[in-house]
């Protein structure tokens, strides 16, 4: 790209984040007065347990041995040769375990570390496209890629990387399994075609009802049906960037490289939010400097919840479980939410908060995600020490799912709200411009909405700002 669109990119970038910033600010507080106004009994004291159950989920990467993959595998056109939409679903349920047929290679397959590099850089050398280097390969870089290939087309080569991987040049099977909340405009002539089409097969309607990882993979198939490149490896990408012609880098990882940031001037800021129309009512939260990013504090108590999901559980169980989740919720222990699939698949999903004398407890019993059933072996010590009303509420989905249904328990996971706050400048790094999107820019909370639907909705914004310069 030459050096006078560069910089109108760059300019535009600027106006962009600068003029948006204070909207986004609001969107993300949106998750922080619902932690307060309905789960505060829920909120941690204990910082320091957060540190040490987070480092507990490290995972030591085993690579498996290389093995020979199916070439040209069209998940587009396996879809379609099924007739029934159950056929397809279970399909797509089953496609992060088929291993044979490389729908999660990268495109540099048959070469070394080294000689993959080599080619991404020189995928990545025109002087007279745009080249972006999107790192982080969910559903927040993928929407991204695919979103700006759509709008630019040839102008622009894209390539996105990825370290979470089970062997150079394989990514590993995107794992959450979980219901979406996404209506179909956040997609409709805004990624490729043949992505919306499988969405209306398993919609109910107006939205997209597929699960989060198979969204995923749907995209990242999208991506390289577009000529959208793929480099998994599980090194840090700094000679990439230092020695291709990259334009701009899009940061997709989730808040993973906040090294890359540099701090803000401002450690401590005082934020006032508006509790009603007439903007005279208001709550103060403290935003505290950590790794580059501000995560907001009421009286000096940092907003952060722990939570689990059970999952995969059939609609048709759901006036049980609601009646009793109904008659045991006054302090919102649970949140039950029902799909968005049509009829013949749809299910449910209920989010657990977990009170903090138990994180421990669920930490050790869920280290992976287990089936539903399992539950019923724990030891009955343990059991008795967590809130009963959990107990009982698995206890009913046992007695009432059939042999059929697969229902799991995830591990935990945390609420841990943050921003990216910019003074001044976009960050910079190795001399290119580096933009957050996703998780990277703010986390969201599933319970109000503010998080992944936002999210693409910011990310379609944004390419359209950036289409001004081409």
């Amino acid at each position: 790209m030459n050096k006078q669109t560069n910089k109108n990119l760059d300019l535009e970038l600027k106006k962009f984040f600068f003029e948006k910033a204070p909207e986004l600010l609001t969107r993300a507080s949106m998750g922080w007065i619902y932690t307060l106004s309905y789960e505060k009994d829920f909120l941690i004291d204990n910082f320091y347990l957060k540190e040490t159950n987070q480092s507990k989920k490290k995972k030591n990467i085993k690579y498996l041995k290389k093995r020979s993959f199916k070439q040209n595998f069209d998940l587009f056109e396996k879809l379609q040769s099924f007739f029934s939409i159950k056929e397809k679903w279970k399909f797509m349920k089953e496609i992060n375990t088929k291993k044979n047929l490389g729908v999660l290679n990268d495109s540099f397959e048959n070469a070394t570390d080294k000689v993959a590099l080599q080619l991404a850089k020189k995928f990545l050398s025109s002087n007279k496209k745009l080249n972006v280097l999107v790192i982080g390969a969910g559903c927040c870089g993928l929407f991204f890629a695919n979103n700006l290939k759509k709008k630019l087309g040839k102008l622009t080569n894209i390539l996105v990387c990825d370290n979470r991987i089970q062997q150079p040049g394989v990514r590993e099977p995107y794992s959450r399994n979980w219901l979406t909340n996404l209506p179909k405009f956040l997609f409709t002539n805004k990624v490729d075609e043949s992505l919306t089409e499988v969405f209306d097969w398993f919609s109910n309607g107006n939205y997209i009802g597929v699960t989060l990882n198979m969204m995923e993979i749907l995209l990242l198939q999208s991506c390289k049906k577009n000529d959208i490149k793929f480099l998994f490896k599980d090194d840090p990408y700094d000679d990439l960037i230092k020695e291709s012609n990259v334009d701009l880098l899009v940061d997709a990882t989730g808040g993973k490289i906040y090294e890359c940031y540099p701090s803000h001037k401002e450690k401590n800021i005082l934020l006032k939010i508006p509790t009603n129309q007439n903007n005279n009512e208001y709550l103060s939260f403290f935003l505290k400097e950590k790794n580059n990013y501000h995560y907001p504090f009421f009286l000096d108590k940092q907003i952060i919840n722990y939570q689990f999901k059970i999952v995969g559980i059939a609609e048709n169980l759901s006036t049980v479980i609601s009646k009793y989740i109904n008659e045991n919720n006054n302090d919102n222990l649970f949140y039950i939410w029902v799909g968005k699939l049509n009829k013949e698949l749809n299910e449910v999903l209920i989010i657990v908060n977990i009170k903090e004398p138990d994180i421990e407890i669920f930490y050790d019993l869920l280290k992976k995600r287990i089936c539903i059933k399992e539950f019923e072996f724990f030891d009955k010590k343990t059991k008795s020490r967590i809130d009963n009303r959990i107990v009982e509420l698995i206890k009913i989905i046992l007695n009432t799912k059939t042999n059929l249904d697969q229902i799991y328990l995830e591990p935990p996971f945390s609420y841990t709200p943050r921003i990216k706050l910019f003074y001044k400048n976009l960050p910079t790094y190795y001399d290119r411009t580096i933009i957050p999107i996703g998780d990277s820019y703010y986390t969201g909370n599933a319970k109000v909405g503010n998080g992944l639907g936002m999210h693409l909705l910011y990310i379609d914004e944004l390419t359209k700002a950036m289409t001004k310069c081409f």
